[in-house]
């Protein structure tokens, strides 16, 4: 269990995402390219899927380690 903060939010369409942002989730290679991949995936499984389709990303600072 841990303590966190909310550093920032953001509202950004799919199609705007940065390779900064990508690369801050931490997942795969940190590419852009892997991110929209695996995004793209579970969006179309979801069935909402789009392009121009908005996200909220959090940045989060850790607090403490309980």
């Amino acid at each position: 269990m841990c303590v966190i903060q909310t550093v920032r939010m953001q509202l950004i369409r799919f199609c705007d995402v940065t390779s900064e942002l990508a690369s801050k989730e931490g997942e795969g290679d940190l590419s852009l390219a892997y991110w929209k991949e695996g995004h793209k995936r579970y969006f179309e499984r979801e069935g909402t899927y789009s392009e121009e389709m908005e996200l909220i990303f959090e940045e989060f600072a850790l607090i403490e380690v309980v």
